[in-house]
């Protein structure tokens, strides 16, 4: 799973199943999965629409290293 809740259960963190690279803070940020992912496509993270990913970071999509592809089905299980 790459989306990891905080100890409170309330916040969360994103993970990038490439490099590891980690985003904290999303949920107190943005409160809430659906938007937090609507915000980081326009970044350029790549992957599934669900919290279980895969998810890949604009950097490891940037250098050829990701190992998410792009045309994963946009749908939240």
């Amino acid at each position: 799973m790459t989306a990891v809740h905080g100890p409170d259960g309330i916040d969360f963190s994103l993970r990038c199943d490439g490099c590891g690279l980690l985003l904290r803070g999303l949920g107190a940020a943005l409160h809430r999965w659906d938007l937090a992912w609507s915000v980081l496509r326009r970044h350029g993270w790549i992957g599934a629409r669900s919290t279980g990913g895969p998810h890949g970071c604009p950097r490891c999509v940037r250098s050829g290293t990701s190992t998410v592809h792009e045309d994963l089905p946009d749908r939240q299980t």
